[in-house]
């Protein structure tokens, strides 16, 4: 119980390394720090659920399966670097897939976004006369969920009220959508490895994720090395799903480079490891919100570090409260980003 549980894997951190060890810039304090891998982002119970005193690591055990086939992927994903276009064995491609899922999934971001996500559809549901998540989810019966539908469509909204529930909030969440991000990185997603002329830190938020609406597509970049980036790009809206396991090669610009390394250390909610110190990155961070890239909040990110380590003992309760309250609740967890 309690152990220290990665949500970005060592062996992807290693890569960052230089001589057994990187730099970690700590947000909050502004602050760099030689160390070694196995104390970067990672948190005692991170992915653990304690519920009336017993334990349950499956979520871990699963994270630790997906990482075992992570050698072999990298691995291919560096000789795709070096060609314009790779057809990658399925069993590669899907293993990919599957890891950005994870990735994405068990960040810091998603973890503390959890309760603020699953109350959103939650009433998002109710409002299209949907009780999937309190039938099927949270078992129930329907007399409750009717009791729910009819408040919602009097103006109420519906938010969680119990005590210590985000890591449970956080395990529901990752089970609901887990399968569905796998589908879209597999399916919708078109993947490129890019050469990088800068060198790259990587962030705890490690497959990074950004809107461009004036493409109309949302692009996620995860680092793989200082100098290699592994990027998605997804169209919004109508999607047409592929089957292919194809991946480019690409050498970035200078200019584009700058704007991945900026986009980055800004994308971190409380870590940025990078081989060697970045010596402006308060300067990255401002020259990235000036060019329009932007964050949602985390209102308390402190809380999901260390949220597995405290024992649920209670039923999962809802509360019916007015639309203000709603809000506050949403905004206990995140808020709009910085303008």
């Amino acid at each position: 119980m309690n152990s220290n549980e990665h949500f970005v894997s060592q062996v992807l951190l290693r890569r960052f390394t230089e001589n057994g060890h990187l730099h970690r810039y700590h947000v909050p304090t502004g602050k760099w720090q030689r160390l070694s891998p196995k104390k970067v982002f990672s948190s005692h119970g991170y992915n653990q659920l304690l519920v009336f005193g017993q334990v349950d690591n499956t979520l871990e055990q699963a994270f630790s399966k997906v990482e075992t086939a992570l050698p072999a992927t990298l691995a291919a994903l560096e000789v795709a670097a070096e060609s314009d276009t790779t057809e990658l064995p399925l069993k590669i491609f899907e293993h990919l897939c599957w890891y950005c899922a994870f990735l994405w999934r068990i960040s810091p971001f998603a973890k503390s976004a959890a309760p603020a996500d699953f109350v959103i559809q939650l009433n998002m549901d109710l409002e299209n006369g949907r009780v999937d998540l309190l039938r099927d989810v949270l078992g129930y019966p329907e007399r409750i969920c009717q009791f729910y539908r009819s408040k919602h469509a009097l103006g109420h909204k519906v938010i969680i009220n119990s005590p210590n529930f985000l890591q449970l909030v956080y395990r529901i969440q990752f089970q609901l959508k887990y399968a569905h991000d796998y589908s879209k990185f597999r399916h919708f997603t078109k993947w490129t490895i890019c050469r990088s002329p800068i060198d790259f830190p990587i962030a705890d938020v490690a497959l990074t994720q950004i809107p461009v609406a004036k493409e109309n597509v949302t692009v996620y970049g995860l680092p793989l090395s200082p100098r290699l980036l592994l990027k998605g790009q997804m169209p919004n809206g109508t999607q047409q799903a592929s089957s292919q396991t194809t991946i480019r090669g690409m050498n970035m610009s200078q200019q584009e480079a700058e704007i991945w390394q900026e986009a980055l250390c800004l994308s971190a909610v409380s870590e940025l490891v990078s081989t060697r110190p970045i010596g402006d990155v308060l300067e990255c961070r401002a020259r990235a919100r000036a060019k329009g890239i932007a964050f949602t909040k985390i209102t308390d990110p402190d809380a999901a570090m260390v949220s597995g380590q405290f024992n649920y003992a209670g039923d999962f309760g809802l509360i019916v409260v007015p639309p203000d309250v709603y809000v506050k609740f949403i905004h206990a967890f995140v808020q709009p980003p910085d303008k």
